[in-house]
Order: structure tokens, then C-alpha cells, then sequence
């Protein structure tokens, strides 16, 4: 039976803000660039907010930025933890989670909204998963 040990929490709070800071400053950056664009095509400032809510697009960029930070912030916290990858890329994934729970609630009603958050859990573990799988490729190397 193998022991389970206590997860990192340093681990876990560094790659939570390596995935909340990073989304939320290349969101900030998407938004002045898409905002800008808009202006510059000669959109009035009151029709922006809602062209943007409108826009698949900036959805869909909106979605790959987020889950790719969470990705990030999942193999962060792995690579900090040096053991037991997956379960600390795990923990990343549901303080993620909770927190884009909250944002949803705040900004929408739209169900689709929620069902998109059962991604995050899975992308933090890919992050994980993907620094596990690379220090052991990294082990294997080295003993060669």
C-alpha cells in the first residue's frame, strides 16, 4: 500500500496564480486590442460591450486563454511539487473551478456558460499529467 503524502500547498497557490493572474492579465490585453480594433473601425463605445458579449470569437479566445493558463498553472504547480503531480494539478483545477463558478454566477445566465467549467479540471491535470510524463522522460535521459 503506498503512502499518501500531505499535497504542496505552496505548489497549489503558485500555479493557481500562474493560471487566475495569467488569464486575467492576458484577458485585460485581449480586450484593450479587440476594444481598440473596434474603435478603430469606427464602433461607437457603447456598442463595444455588446458586440464583444455577442462575439464567438472573442468566446472562443476568451475560452483558449483560459484554459490554456489553467493548463499552465496545473503543470506549475506539478513541477513546484516534484511528486504527486497529478493530485497537486487537481487541487489547481478546483480552486480554478470555484473561482470561475463565482465569475459565471456574477456574469452570466447563459447555462452554457457552466457547462464549459467542467473543462478546467481536466486541462489543470493535463498540465500535470504532461510534467509528470516529462521528468520521468528527463530521469531516463539522464541515466543513459
Amino acid at each position: 500500500m503506498t503512502e499518501k503524502r500531505k499535497l504542496n500547498t505552496k505548489a497549489i497557490v503558485i500555479g493557481w496564480l500562474v493560471d487566475t493572474g495569467g488569464t486575467f492579465i492576458a484577458g485585460i490585453i485581449i480586450a484593450i486590442l479587440t476594444t481598440a480594433f473596434m474603435a478603430a473601425q469606427g464602433v461607437g463605445a457603447d456598442q463595444i460591450p455588446d458586440k464583444l458579449a455577442g462575439s464567438k470569437a472573442f468566446l472562443n479566445l476568451s475560452l483558449f486563454i483560459g484554459f490554456s493558463f489553467t493548463f499552465i498553472g496545473g503543470f506549475v504547480a506539478a513541477f513546484i511539487a516534484k511528486e504527486e503531480e497529478t493530485r497537486h494539478a487537481f487541487a489547481v483545477g478546483v480552486l480554478s473551478l470555484a473561482v470561475s463558478f463565482i465569475f459565471t454566477i456574477m456574469m452570466t445566465t447563459d447555462p452554457k456558460g457552466f457547462l464549459l467549467l467542467i473543462f478546467i479540471i481536466p486541462f489543470a491535470m493535463l498540465g500535470g499529467y504532461l510534467r509528470k510524463i516529462t521528468k520521468k522522460e528527463n530521469k531516463t535521459e539522464k541515466q543513459s
